[in-house]
Formats: C-alpha cells, structure tokens, sequence
C-alpha cells in the first residue's frame, strides 16, 4: 500500500480495507469552486479511485479569496481544467474525469450514473435541486454542502434511509445567491462534506443520517439539528422512493 496514506491507514476506523474500499469508490462532485476547492483537494489526497468534476465556469478574480486549486495564471481558464491540472499533481494515481457541462435535468443522471456519491459544491438551490432529483432517481447518497457570509450547513441525503434535500429545503427555499462569503468559512464546509463523503464509503456514516449539521464561523460553533422526512415531498415521497 503506498505510503501517502500511511496516516489514515493506521486509523482503526481505516486500515487497509477501508483504504481499498476508498481506493475503488468514485465521487463526482459538482461544482470547482469555493466548496468544491477543499472538498476534491481531500477526496483526491485520501485517493477515492475516481473523481468526476462538473463546472462549466472559468475562473474570474473574485473567485481567487477562496478558490484555492487556482492562481493569477488560471484567471479565465476553464475551472474543471485547470482543477484537473492541480489534483493530478498532488496525487497522480486518481483517475480525475471533467465535465465542462452546465448541470440540468437533462444531463445530471447521465453525468453521475456510475459513480457511487454526488457531492454538490454549487451556489444555487437551483442546482442543488437538479442533483437531489437525480440523486433520488439513481438511488445514489448526495452529500449537499451550502455556504453564505459566516455561516455554513452540510447533510447528507439517501432516501429512503434520509430524508432527501427537498423534505428540509423544499422548492419553496429561497433562491437568491449568496453576497459574500469568507474564504475560510468555504474551505471549513467543504472539508466537512468531503469527511462526509469519505464516511460514506468507509461505512462510518451512520452517525450523519438524519442531521443537518451547521457551522458558525463568527461564533466558532457547530451544530446540528434533527431532520424528518416531509411525507408531502414531491421528490422522494418522504422516503417511500
């Protein structure tokens, strides 16, 4: 076993099988941006086998407080491209696959079909939407991360052990997208959802179901609260599906 993973290996929780289960797992993460920066950074570095990244966007200044896979030279260069580039550096044996597709209802099972989680960095409960519906759909765990100002919140949705994004955020949520953000509050959430995710193909995730975890960067809290299933959900049928 090579020794990059030595420190996780000697976890009890890890070792060697768990090392191999993260070694044939895939994750395709949706969004290279804020969230997606920390989160396919550590994906890669614990070596999942294959990741997949969709964003159809290029990296613009504003991007650089936060957007830590890129730098000055990348500014207006494809974000999915230039994220390739930077996690192959820090571990070649990944198979890192990139997608310059703007994600909907027509594209998104097509785009995870075999991969066994979706982790979404996006900004928008739009998009956010579009991967629960296809999540739901292909029976696939959707680790959904969200950020704005200080404050963060991740859970992890697999109906019907979970509820689904739409039982806690129905369509009803606002829309609006974020005004600001503090780059360490991005890069925190998106360390969180990639611990989710790693959980998840350990087989250590149990303690995650059924909960919204919340971050407080000004405070330096997290939290959580209870989630149930909405047996009025329109995309997961409170569980039924």
């Amino acid at each position: 076993m090579d020794d990059r993973y030595s420190r996780q290996i000697s976890l009890p929780q890890i070792g060697p099988e768990g090392q191999q289960k993260l070694g044939t797992g895939s994750v395709i993460v949706v969004g290279a941006g804020g969230l997606g920066s920390p989160a396919l950074t550590y994906l890669v570095a614990a070596g999942v086998g294959r990741v997949g990244i969709v964003d159809a966007d290029t990296v613009s200044r504003s991007n650089l407080n936060r957007q830590f896979l890129y730098g000055d030279a990348d500014v207006g260069r494809p974000k999915a491209v230039a994220a390739r580039e930077r996690l192959a550096e820090l571990n070649s044996d990944v198979e890192i696959v990139v997608y310059e597709s703007l994600l909907t209802d027509d594209n998104a099972e097509t785009l995870f079909a075999g991969y066994n989680l979706v982790l979404g960095a996006v900004d928008s409960f739009d998009t956010r939407a579009v991967i629960n519906r296809a999540a739901v759909a292909l029976r696939i765990p959707y680790v959904d991360g969200g950020v704005n100002g200080f404050n963060g919140c991740v859970m992890l949705s697999h109906p019907p052990q979970t509820p689904c994004l739409n039982c806690v955020f129905p369509n009803s949520s606002p829309k609006k997208r974020p005004t600001g953000v503090l780059g360490a509050i991005a890069g925190v959430v998106g360390a969180m959802e990639a611990n989710l995710a790693l959980l998840w193909l350990l087989g250590q995730h149990d303690a995650a179901q059924h909960r919204l975890f919340l971050y407080d960067g000004l405070r330096m809290r997290i939290d959580h609260i209870e989630i149930k299933h909405d047996k009025g959900c329109t995309v997961c049928a409170g569980g039924a599906i």
